[in-house]
């Protein structure tokens, strides 16, 4: 599924009205159409007393159609609306004096009245702002917004929660927080950013009539079941063996950090790539050789219980034998590691992923790959990659993976609540699965040996990036969902890539 931001939205709106001929107040009425049947869906039992919050724009004109259809159904709606009427869009103030020859009761906001009266409301629907927004919300408008907020009843937000901005899902002042989000034609970038979440809640998608031909060749993308399974790879054929399915050398773990080589490791196992080298610290290598039976695990020369440049050489002979590289787990941030991660990116010229700690010593040395790299940093390790701050990084998540992506000519995955997935080339995905439950250590170490694994077996960096990031977050959903949100360990998860896999396959077939 295609995902947009703001502008394109507009052009998308404006290329139906005038190259279609298709009018905004048809556009109006299937978008209200649509917003109904998804508040019947979910509040159904919530229709004795609707606010609608009405702003001065095309969403509160969304919002004024809603209360048509509302009342004809015979529900008690309230309509409020902010701002002059007279410089309202044409198709405001028709929509507005047709709900006056109904008699739908409507009221210009009393900031004094207003709390007490959504006190009353089974149900407010949020038709303030739309994904125009760029200035601040102050004054009235941030007083009808925190009113809302404080009242009782579930808000419904139409197309975005009012107070976010759409592009970058940052809170300009205040916003209202929906418990549910029904956004027209597609998906709003800040619909899947880290920041919006909360304020979004769940999301639904209602068609107004903008063709699909109009926004097919749009570079972003939301991860949907049916986008990812494209991705799957090909049926294993049945004369074949271990070294038709790839072979991935693991680089990782340091004294102390030996658990993080491990996961990376047996989430690799999971993906069903053919031969798995886990090459470590040589004080490390037994006890991971007795925990990981199904893993070549090699020691290489360390300091202190950390790699270090000796280790190149020693790496390098083995290397040649292998088809993708996983570079970083656990492998601490010593000056010997730094010396050996310097040596490897100047001299490695396999397909490469950057996890975690090599992330900060690419940080150090930073480079343009001329190979396939795929970078897999949190916001912390964006920030070090591009010598911004984390709140830098997400304020504009979009921006920063791009950014990541073109300066070191690598696909890059930011990841978070909504991982962000770029490549060198500006296209872009936003993840769609995972839970709160996620966020906890080694998570990451999960997911680089689950995209490595997968890009090992010959798919491409893209397909394994994209495949892998969805895999990880269901396989997190379907934890939750059998025990709870707080339940989703490592070991949990871990169990249950296999049934996660199953759904995505089974459903392809």
């Amino acid at each position: 599924m295609k995902i947009v931001n703001a502008a394109a939205m507009t052009e998308l709106d404006q290329r139906t009205i005038q190259e279609l001929g298709l009018p905004s107040l048809v556009l109006m009425e299937r978008a209200a159409l649509g917003i109904l049947a998804a508040i019947q869906r979910h509040f159904s039992l919530c229709l004795s007393a609707v606010h609608i919050l009405v702003g001065t724009g095309n969403n509160g004109g969304d919002g004024l159609v809603l209360a048509r259809l509302l009342h004809n159904q015979g529900h008690v709606v309230q309509v409020w609306w902010q701002g002059a009427l007279a410089r309202r869009s044409s198709e405001f103030q028709m929509q507005f004096a047709i709900n006056q020859k109904l008699g739908i009761a409507m009221r210009a906001v009393d900031s004094a009245t207003l709390p007490q009266s959504l006190d009353q409301a089974s149900l407010i629907v949020d038709a303030l702002f739309g994904i125009g927004l760029s200035r601040e919300i102050s004054g009235d408008w941030a007083t009808i917004i925190a009113a809302a907020n404080r009242a009782k009843a579930a808000i419904v937000a139409i197309d975005i929660p009012s107070g976010l901005q759409a592009d970058t899902g940052q809170t300009l002042g205040v916003a209202i927080e929906a418990a549910l989000t029904v956004s027209c034609a597609l998906p709003k970038w800040a619909h899947f950013l880290d920041s919006a979440l909360d304020q979004v809640g769940h999301l639904e998608i209602v068609d107004i009539g903008i063709p699909p031909a109009y926004y097919q060749d749009h570079p972003e993308q939301l991860l949907t079941p049916e986008l990812v399974r494209s991705y799957l790879p090909p049926v294993r054929v049945s004369q074949s063996h271990k070294g038709s399915y790839g072979r991935l050398a693991i680089v990782a773990g340091s004294l102390g950090m030996s658990g993080a080589a491990a996961l990376a490791a047996q989430a690799a196992l999971e993906t069903g790539v053919g031969l798995v080298h886990l090459f470590v610290p040589a004080s490390i290598q037994s006890t991971l050789s007795t925990l990981l039976p199904e893993v070549q695990v090699q020691p290489l020369p360390e300091t202190d219980g950390a790699l270090n440049q000796d280790a190149w050489p020693v790496l390098q002979a083995q290397l040649e034998k292998m088809d993708r590289i996983l570079l970083g787990p656990g492998l601490g941030r010593s000056e010997a590691t730094a010396h050996f991660c310097d040596l490897l990116l100047s001299d490695l010229d396999l397909p490469l992923l950057i996890d975690a700690d090599a992330l900060f010593h690419l940080a150090n040395s930073p480079r343009v790959f001329q190979q396939s790299v795929i970078l897999t940093p949190h916001p912390g390790e964006m920030a070090t990659l591009l010598g911004l701050s984390g709140a830098d990084i997400q304020t504009d998540r979009v921006a920063a993976v791009r950014q990541a992506a073109g300066r070191y000519q690598a696909l890059t995955v930011l990841k978070g609540a909504r991982s962000l997935i770029a490549t060198p080339g500006q296209q872009l995905w936003f993840n769609s699965s995972g839970n709160p439950g996620m966020a906890r250590g080694g998570m990451g170490d999960l997911l680089a040996g689950l995209i490595a694994g997968l890009w090992a077996q010959g798919l491409e960096p893209d397909q394994a990036t994209v495949l892998g990031v969805y895999w990880h977050g269901l396989a997190g959903n379907q934890v939750a969902q059998q025990f709870s949100t707080q339940a989703v360990s490592i070991r949990r998860l871990l169990t249950q890539l296999p049934a996660a896999w199953l759904q995505l396959t089974e459903q392809n077939s």
